[in-house]
């Protein structure tokens, strides 16, 4: 196996980038999904950790965090997945042959 040098690493990052500015866009909103899902996690926990003895609307602030934190992360969640589905990278064509030849005649 080979390594690539620094210099190897350097020297990739004057290439042109064959990404459409489609795919650019959604790899912005994909990392501010994903971050923000990683937010709507820990504030789910910290509300319903710390906000137990608050009452709104005749339940805890603990389990309004639930109600709204548990659906708000699986609607999160199904956007990057759309996301990705729909601006799916374009597969290259395989350099390999599908069927070998298994024997020579």
């Amino acid at each position: 196996m080979v390594r690539r040098t620094f210099a190897d690493r350097l020297a990739d990052l004057d290439q042109p980038d064959s990404r459409t500015d489609e795919e650019e866009i959604w790899a912005v909103v994909r990392t501010a999904l994903t971050i923000s899902r990683i937010l709507v996690f820990v504030g789910i926990i910290l509300v319903s950790e710390m906000l137990e003895e608050f009452f709104f609307g005749g339940l805890s602030v603990a389990i309004w965090s639930l109600i709204i934190g548990i659906p708000l992360f699986f609607a999160i969640s199904v956007a990057i997945i759309l996301g990705d589905s729909w601006f799916k990278q374009p597969e290259e064509e395989p350099t390999t042959v599908l069927r070998p030849i298994q024997q020579r005649v």
